[in-house]
């Protein structure tokens, strides 16, 4: 075999490993246009995405059309504060931010002195409507109030809308990891493709191999149908679940169950 031949070879042994760890996203983003009171963009606007739970945040600045896009985010509450001289500074809070998500904030700025500001709190929730997927995510406080067998709040998903699960209860037992496979998508097609922070965690037959405990998730995104790009493993249900990542504060946690 020529030279060629071996480099060609060995570049795509590299891309048939590089495919076979790929694991779907974890992070969110946060996007959106910035626009005048005529609806018209703004470039070059400057928008701040903080992280209002760890205190860390990025600047981003509007394109052309007034779009800005924060990729890689964790999910989380955040503020969105939007300025350029000219307007007043638009500050938008209470934005929580769920898993694997894409989350749409436009800001429409007011004529006036960046010294003043317009705040929007406690708003509605956000829709994710750049997504057609089907499924649910299930936030930090069902994960944790939720009664769940052995702490384990991986079996809510069968809770989901479109989730299937048969009367098997393999997972009442500590570590009892093939009873994950116990509850899938309708008709049980492709099987579960489960993951943590975007590692895979898949066991045997399309079962959990680690059931992480209530208290170290954040929460958990459960899709039935209508996959992106990212996820690659199966055609059946994909279970997302994203750890805590701690915050400026001390804090602690005490489970009992009975």
């Amino acid at each position: 075999m020529s030279t060629t031949r071996y480099t060609a070879a060995a570049v795509l042994a590299v891309l048939l490993c590089t495919m076979a760890v790929w694991a779907q996203e974890t992070r969110s983003v946060i996007f959106g246009r910035v626009t005048d009171p005529q609806d018209a963009a703004v470039a070059g606007a400057a928008v701040v995405i903080a992280n209002v739970d760890t205190n860390t945040g990025m600047t981003l600045v509007t394109n052309e059309t007034g779009y800005y896009e924060a990729n890689l985010l964790l999910a989380g509450n955040y503020r969105v504060t939007a300025e350029l001289a000219g307007f007043k500074k638009s500050v938008r809070n209470g934005i929580v931010l769920p898993v694997s998500t894409r989350s749409e904030v436009s800001i429409k700025l007011v004529l006036g002195e960046v010294a003043e500001s317009v705040s929007v709190t406690a708003e509605a929730p956000l829709l994710d409507t750049s997504s057609i997927s089907s499924g649910r995510v299930m936030e930090n406080r069902s994960v944790n109030d939720l009664p769940t067998f052995n702490n384990s709040p991986l079996m809510l998903i069968k809770l989901v809308p479109g989730v299937q699960a048969s009367s098997n209860r393999r997972y009442n037992g500590v570590n009892a990891l093939g009873g994950t496979a116990e509850a899938h998508n309708a008709g049980n097609v492709g099987g579960n493709d489960w993951s943590i922070d975007g590692v895979p965690n898949m066991g045997a037959n399309y079962s959990a191999a680690y059931l992480p405990y209530s208290t170290t998730i954040q929460e958990f995104k459960v899709e039935t149908a209508n996959f992106d790009a990212a996820v690659g493993h199966t055609t059946g249900a994909t279970i997302s679940v994203m750890t805590k990542a701690g915050t400026n504060e001390f804090h602690g946690a005490l489970t009992e169950q009975h």
